[in-house]
């Protein structure tokens, strides 16, 4: 209840003042918006990865990296796939005889490197 007063208050003292508020959607008051959000948030954030600092997962652990390569790996996929659709670019014949010798060359020189 206090804080509904004050605020009414504040604006009907702002008011009688003669000041006005300033333009919401001028740009520099935008901007100005934006970063006060954005350093709160940031400072939120910092605040609750102190507090639950035990929560977190060791960033080190060999299952979070593997887990970050799936992820990582699947969402590189999924961005190729959608630059090439958007392109327009069609994706090549796999069966056409320069694709296969090509593909064979590949898995060849593969195979040589893990066995040696």
């Amino acid at each position: 209840i206090q804080s509904a007063y004050r605020g009414f208050k504040t604006r009907k003292d702002l008011k009688e003042s003669g000041e006005d508020l300033p333009d919401l959607k001028a740009k520099d008051v935008v901007n100005a918006t934006i970063k006060i959000q954005s350093a709160y948030k940031g400072f939120k954030t910092r605040q609750m990865i102190k507090q639950h600092k035990e929560i977190m997962p060791d960033l080190n652990c060999a299952q979070v990296n593997d887990a970050t390569l799936k992820i990582q790996s699947a969402y590189r996929g999924f961005k190729t796939r959608k630059d090439l659709k958007e392109s327009g670019e069609d994706l090549p014949d796999l069966k056409a005889k320069d694709v296969v010798n090509a593909t064979i060359k590949i898995q060849s020189a593969y195979k040589g490197f893990k066995t040696r």
